[in-house]
């Protein structure tokens, strides 16, 4: 089921992730985000730093 919540973004142009969004994608402070916008459109993608042990493989 897909969660949907709003926010506001601060005059820094800061925008909170709602704590429900952030609990069920496991999001931890410092995590990392690819921003893409177009036109009324705004997307998150979360990204990781590859493992070590991914990069021995």
């Amino acid at each position: 089921m897909v969660d949907v919540s709003t926010t506001k973004m601060s005059s820094k142009g800061q925008v909170v992730i709602p704590e429900n969004i952030r609990k069920q994608l496991n999001l931890k402070a410092g995590a990392q985000f690819v921003v893409v916008g177009e036109k009324d459109v705004v997307i998150l993608k979360n990204i990781a730093p590859p493992s070590l042990w991914r990069s021995y493989c």
